[in-house]
């Protein structure tokens, strides 16, 4: 799924991911990861999610990254504040209060920036990326990401296959993906009266003995194309 397709999702308004209220299980996990007020917290493919604002009233510095500027836009003009704008290649970054909201690729952020993170909440990055890119995501945090560094992770289970996302990911894809690089452990398994099964991960960097060796942005060098 690449950037024209989510610009068509957000201009045909196909926004049935989108919650209006908080994720429960973002508000029920979330202190299971102990940080700190002042952490750090990135939110790949955020969309305009409430989840943004409760993190943010969590006292968090929040980075929220989604392909749409109009998901930014919408967010942002639902947000009391001032808003300063800058560019940073193809990245479009709306800074207000503890908020980075980015415009544009999340493989495109420097590495420097996503070195000073502390957390990731994941509801809908894995679940939105096709199988083909799911491997490269996952290395990409493996590689950016400093050890230590926390993955709030939701998946889902439908109980039909879609071709479209959210697609389904099963416990046994989340291994695969990410037990080299990250320990993992499962919090929570709820199976929805509709069929969907929802579960929830908690994963840690681990510290690998050869973190930080690639030179500058070697991380976003190399998953750029992804």
């Amino acid at each position: 799924m690449d950037r024209a397709y989510w610009e068509d999702v957000w201009r045909e308004e196909e926004l049935g991911f989108h919650q209006n209220q908080v994720n429960q299980h973002l508000q029920r996990f979330w202190p299971r990861l102990g940080l700190p007020p002042e952490a750090r917290v990135l939110v790949p493919l955020c969309g305009k999610s409430l989840d943004m604002s409760w993190l943010l009233s969590e006292g968090h510095d929040v980075i929220g990254v989604d392909y749409s500027q109009r998901a930014q836009n919408e967010f942002l003009a639902a947000r009391p504040g001032s808003v300063r704008f800058s560019e940073q290649g193809e990245l479009k970054l709306a800074y207000q209060g503890a908020l980075l909201f980015v415009a544009g690729d999340v493989f495109h952020l420097r590495q420097e920036m996503l070195h000073s993170v502390d957390a990731l909440y994941d509801r809908a990055a894995l679940v939105a990326l096709p199988s083909a890119a799911r491997q490269n995501y996952a290395l990409f945090l493996a590689q950016c990401l400093k050890p230590g560094a926390q993955i709030l992770l939701i998946t889902r289970q439908a109980p039909e296959e879609r071709q479209t996302p959210p697609f389904n990911i099963t416990a046994q894809e989340v291994d695969r993906l990410y037990s080299s690089n990250f320990r993992i452990e499962k919090l929570h398994r709820d199976e929805r009266e509709d069929g969907v099964i929802e579960e929830v991960f908690l994963l840690r960097r681990k510290d690998p003995e050869t973190y930080g060796k690639l030179p500058g942005d070697a991380c976003e060098a190399r998953y750029a194309s992804a």
